[in-house]
């Protein structure tokens, strides 16, 4: 009898016990942490969840299409799937921030914001005269000035001439050599100059094509010589300046050199801060068909 008066007591005492508005309170905030941690980590989960969708991949390879005439490559789809990625993460830091809102024109700008802060944060380190010497050493091929030729030529067109093009250019030829102030009035008309002025072979390649350009470089005499074809038919052509390449000291062109090298370092930087952040999320590339 004493222990059921013992027990209806304690029963008792823990109604009154939970009556108590003060504990209500603790267990209500005990309850609202727990889901609020639950809650917090599902939203963690999401937001540093990247999905790419092969329906968005197939956008990017037909906008990549459409801006480059030609079907983007293996490397091409690794890139634009890096380029998107890097995109999507940038947007969500910079919503973290509280930048701006989601739409195809803001995500970029949000982007764009986030790379000018990523610069902002990775200041470059000073280089000593020692090391930029060494890097430009490293990378002299980029401060060359390459050989340059003026030239000039006469142009025989395949569709004036048909099968007797290569028959006509040989005629041309004799008769430049014969008559050397006679090679503006031979030839037929041509699209571009008929002489051009130091010009390096980067720059000829561009107008008048590979082959073009390697036979004109390989010119070692200042006299008319051909046919020479391009991509629009057959030349003869004469060279007659030519400026050999110039290897420029470090001391004249120092300014030029460190500003490259910031230029790189900075991309470098850059590149391993994004890296560093992508890092962070997760991603997902999702097959459509199999979804």
């Amino acid at each position: 009898m004493v222990q059921l008066f013992g027990i209806i007591a304690k029963k008792a005492d823990m109604n009154k016990y939970f009556k108590d508005p003060l504990i209500h309170f603790i267990i209500l905030g005990v309850i609202v942490f727990f889901s609020h941690s639950i809650w917090q980590r599902n939203i963690t989960k999401s937001e540093y969840t990247i999905n790419v969708t092969e329906e968005e991949m197939t956008r990017q390879a037909k906008i990549f299409t459409g801006e480059n005439r030609r079907e983007p490559t293996n490397d091409d789809i690794k890139a634009l799937l890096y380029s998107y990625i890097e995109e999507r993460v940038l947007m969500r830091e910079a919503e973290r921030l509280g930048l701006g809102e989601d739409d195809t024109i803001i995500r970029r700008r949000l982007a764009q914001k986030m790379r000018f802060i990523i610069e902002d944060i990775d200041t470059l380190r000073n280089l000593r005269s020692e090391e930029l010497k060494a890097w430009y050493s490293q990378n002299i091929s980029r401060f060359i000035i390459p050989e340059k030729r003026s030239f000039m030529h006469v142009y025989i067109s395949p569709e004036a001439n048909g099968g007797e093009t290569t028959k006509v250019a040989s005629e041309i030829l004799t008769k430049i050599i014969s008559k050397p102030e006679s090679w503006e009035e031979l030839g037929d008309p041509f699209i571009l100059k008929r002489s051009f002025k130091l010009s390096s072979l980067n720059e000829v390649n561009r107008n008048f094509g590979n082959r073009f350009s390697k036979s004109v470089f390989s010119i070692t005499d200042k006299e008319w010589v051909g046919p020479i074809e391009s991509a629009y038919g057959l030349h003869i052509v004469k060279v007659d300046k030519i400026v050999s390449e110039i290897i420029p000291e470090f001391e004249d062109i120092e300014d030029a050199i460190l500003s490259q090298w910031k230029e790189e370092e900075r991309r470098r930087v850059n590149k391993d801060a994004l890296a560093k952040i992508i890092d962070k999320y997760k991603i997902n590339i999702i097959n459509d068909k199999t979804e």
